[in-house]
C-alpha cells in the first residue's frame, strides 16, 4: 500500500510536467517534484486524519512529502549535470567535418596572407623610379594580404554563424500548434542565438486557406511562448498568405531613432560629393554613416557612393565594421588610380542597450547633443585609399533618451571660423530649438551658411534616440 502513494504522486508530477513543462528554461524538475511532494502530503494527511492520529504524527506526514519533493528536484539536477557532462564530452570528441574543413579553410588564407607580408629586400643601388615601384608594389602586397586575413577571419564568423544555428522540436511543435488555430501552416523554425547577442526566430509558414494573417499576430504568439517581446524585423513581409515565405522575428528593442539630412553642393557645382547611408540590420543595430570624396562634382559622388554601397553590403551580410572598412581600403588601395579617396564617417547604435560606436576614417568631428551639455567626438588618421595600412580607432559612447547625434562633412567646420570651429558648432547645437530630426538638421545647416558661403559640400545627418 504504500509504494501505490509513491506512484501516484509520481504520475501526478507527470502530468503536471506534461501540461506545464518547459525543458528549455529548466521548471520541468521543480514541476515534478512539487506536484508529486504535494500529493504525498495529502494522501499522507487524510489518511493520518481518518485514522485520527496525533499532531505530531500529521506534521511528519507532511514533512515526508517535503522530504519527497527535495529528493525528486534533487535527482532532477542530478540527471541534468550527467546529461551535460556526457554532452561535453562528446562535443570534445566529436568535430563536425564541415567545422574542420573551415578551420583548415581559416589557417590557410591567415598563412598565405603571412606569406605576403614578407617583403623582399633588393640589394645594390636603385633609380628612383624603381623605389617608386617598388614602395608600390609592397603597397600592393600589403593590401593583398590584409584582404587575406579579412577572409580568414570572415571564414571564422560565419563558421560560429552556422553553429549558433539550433532547432527545438518541443518549442517549434508548440508553435506549430499554436499559429495552426490562426489558419497558419509552419514548416520550419530555426532559432538563432549568437553569443552575446539577442535571440532570432526563422518561421517558414503559409496560411491553409485563402486568408491572409498579420506578421505582428504571429509575433505575439512568439512573445508569449518565449517569454519576452518578439517583432518582425525591419522590413519583412507585413501579412502571412498563401505563399510560402520565411520570417525572422527578433527581440523588440528598447528604443527607436528617427534621422533628417540636409545637404549645400559646393559654390558652381551641380552635384556634391557627399554621400550618406542609413539602414538597420536584424541583431538590433542602426547604422548611420557619411562619406566625401574627394573633390567635388561627379567624380567625387561617385567615389563616396561606392564607398558607402560596399560598407551597407559588408554589414548586411555579418562583417565587422572594421573588417568591413579594411577590405573597401584594400580595394582602393589596388586601384590602378591612386587618387581615389573617401572619409568614411560612421555610428552604429545598439537599439537595445542605446551604447553607440564611432569609426572615423579621415572623417570630421561628429557631436552629440545630451540633456547638459554638447560633446565633441573628433577622429584622426587618412581618408581611405590613401594608404595600405590603415589606423582604426573606435570610439565608444552611451547614449540615453532624447540624445540628437549630428554626423556631418569636414565643408560645415570649414565654413565656421578658423580656430574655432568646434566651439562654435557646440554652441550653435545648443542654440536649436526642439524639432524632428529633418527640421533640425535643415535649421542648422541655415546658421552656418550665415558665416559664409558654402567652400566645400556640406552635409549635416542628424539622428535622434528615444524610447519605446
Amino acid at each position: 500500500m504504500e509504494w501505490t502513494k509513491y506512484m501516484l504522486s509520481m504520475v501526478l508530477g507527470g502530468c503536471l510536467v506534461v501540461l506545464f513543462g518547459r525543458r528549455q528554461n529548466g521548471r520541468d524538475k521543480w514541476l515534478f517534484g512539487v506536484g508529486a511532494g504535494a500529493c504525498l502530503s495529502v494522501m499522507e494527511l487524510t489518511v493520518a486524519y481518518m485514522l485520527a492520529k496525533s499532531g505530531w504524527t500529521m506534521l511528519v506526514s507532511a514533512l515526508k512529502g517535503i522530504a519527497f519533493c527535495s529528493m525528486l528536484v534533487l535527482m532532477g539536477y542530478l540527471w541534468e549535470w550527467m546529461l551535460l557532462d556526457k554532452k561535453n564530452v562528446q562535443n570534445m570528441e566529436i568535430i563536425h567535418p564541415v567545422r574542420q574543413w573551415m578551420e583548415e579553410y581559416q589557417e590557410s588564407f591567415a598563412q598565405l596572407s603571412r606569406s605576403f607580408c614578407m617583403v623582399p629586400q633588393f640589394a645594390g643601388m636603385q633609380s628612383r623610379g624603381d623605389k617608386i615601384m617598388q614602395e608600390r608594389l609592397n603597397e600592393n602586397r600589403m593590401a593583398a594580404a590584409g584582404q587575406l586575413q579579412e577572409m580568414s577571419q570572415i571564414l571564422v564568423g560565419t563558421m560560429e554563424r552556422i553553429y549558433s544555428t539550433r532547432e527545438d522540436g518541443r518549442l517549434e511543435a508548440e508553435i506549430s500548434r499554436r499559429l495552426r488555430l490562426m489558419g497558419i501552416q509552419v514548416h520550419k523554425v530555426f532559432f538563432y542565438s549568437p553569443k552575446g547577442q539577442k535571440g532570432q526566430v526563422y518561421v517558414t509558414m503559409n496560411t491553409r486557406r485563402k486568408i491572409c494573417v498579420p506578421v505582428k499576430k504571429v509575433a505575439s504568439v512568439l512573445s508569449d511562448l518565449m517569454e519576452h517581446e518578439m517583432m518582425p524585423a525591419r522590413d519583412s513581409r507585413t501579412f502571412v498568405g498563401q505563399d510560402r515565405i520565411t520570417v525572422l522575428f527578433v527581440e523588440g528593442t528598447a528604443y527607436n531613432v528617427l534621422y533628417g539630412m540636409k545637404k549645400e553642393t559646393r559654390k558652381n557645382e551641380a552635384i556634391s560629393g557627399d554621400n550618406f547611408s542609413v539602414f538597420w540590420l536584424p541583431e538590433g543595430r542602426f547604422y548611420a554613416g557619411l562619406s566625401d570624396g574627394m573633390g567635388s562634382g561627379l567624380q567625387a559622388c561617385t567615389q563616396s557612393e561606392l564607398v558607402l554601397d560596399l560598407l551597407e553590403q559588408f554589414l548586411e551580410a555579418g562583417f565587422s565594421k572594421e573588417t568591413a572598412v579594411r577590405m573597401i581600403n584594400s580595394s582602393i588601395v589596388l586601384q590602378p588610380d591612386t587618387t581615389i579617396f573617401s572619409t568614411v564617417d560612421m555610428a552604429a547604435i545598439d537599439l537595445y542597450t542605446g551604447v553607440c560606436d564611432f569609426l572615423k576614417v579621415g572623417a570630421a568631428a561628429s557631436f552629440l547633443k545630451k540633456e547638459n551639455t554638447v560633446e565633441c567626438i573628433s577622429g584622426a588618421g587618412l581618408p581611405a585609399g590613401a594608404s595600405s595600412s590603415l589606423c582604426l580607432e573606435p570610439y565608444r559612447i552611451r547614449m540615453y533618451d532624447g540624445n540628437i547625434l549630428f554626423l556631418m562633412t569636414d565643408g560645415v567646420l570649414n565654413a565656421l571660423p578658423a580656430g574655432e570651429e568646434e566651439e562654435v558648432m557646440k554652441e550653435l547645437i545648443w542654440g536649436l530649438p526642439e524639432g524632428t530630426p529633418a527640421e533640425i538638421a535643415e535649421r542648422l545647416m541655415e546658421q552656418v551658411q550665415m558665416y559664409g558661403e558654402a567652400a566645400d559640400d556640406m552635409t549635416i545627418l542628424v539622428v535622434g534616440l528615444w524610447k519605446r
